[in-house]
């Protein structure tokens, strides 16, 4: 048999979707749920490929991955990153279209691995890990409490709360004009009305 046999495709894609993810630093419960390898044999792919090569400095994380919007909404940087990697996700045709939610397939988490990293280029050094990233796609793919719109003002994208009472526009509109002035946040824009 030769391992370019199309029977191994899925598993050599699987495999290496694990890799990318493991140098992600991408918790193991995460890369369990995306390529449905066990936790042993992600746990081992790590010995055997990543932990001894001085060249690759990945750190295994630990603990639940990232679970609160809040996070997105914390600064005007981390809500214009949100807004660059959901365009992104947009782009790449992993928003906007039903049933997303159900088990994302492995060319699915291929490309989104493609959009991180395209994101990771444009944005070195985000704030966004790749956990955050994921989940904001799960977020906007509920398409229920936070979406992706356009700011009346710019008609930029950014990510909306559609429970917000008082609609404000995206971050870049919010921005102050001279050093000294804060920026408007939806909090500070509820306290003047």
């Amino acid at each position: 048999m030769r391992i370019t046999d199309c029977r191994y495709d899925r598993d050599r894609l699987r495999l290496e979707i694990a890799y990318r993810l493991i140098g992600y630093e991408v918790r193991t419960e995460t890369i369990r749920q995306c390529t449905t390898l066990s936790a042993d044999r992600i746990r081992r792919l790590y010995r055997e490929y990543v932990r001894d090569q001085p060249q690759l400095r990945v750190r295994r994380r630990r603990g639940k991955s990232p679970r609160q919007m809040g996070f997105f909404l914390r600064t005007p940087q981390h809500e214009l990153e949100a807004a660059t990697m959901a365009c992104l996700l947009l782009a790449c045709g992993l928003l906007g279209r039903p049933g997303i939610l159900q088990r994302l397939s492995l060319e699915e988490i291929a490309r989104f691995c493609d959009a991180y990293d395209t994101f990771v280029g444009l944005r070195p050094g985000a704030v966004i890990t790749f956990e955050h990233a994921w989940y904001l796609l799960h977020v906007l793919a509920r398409d229920d409490e936070y979406a992706l719109s356009r700011c009346p003002q710019c008609r930029a994208l950014w990510i909306r709360d559609r429970l917000d009472l008082v609609p404000v526009v995206c971050p870049t509109c919010r921005w102050p004009s001279d050093a000294n002035a804060a920026p408007l946040t939806a909090s500070s824009a509820n306290a003047h009305c």
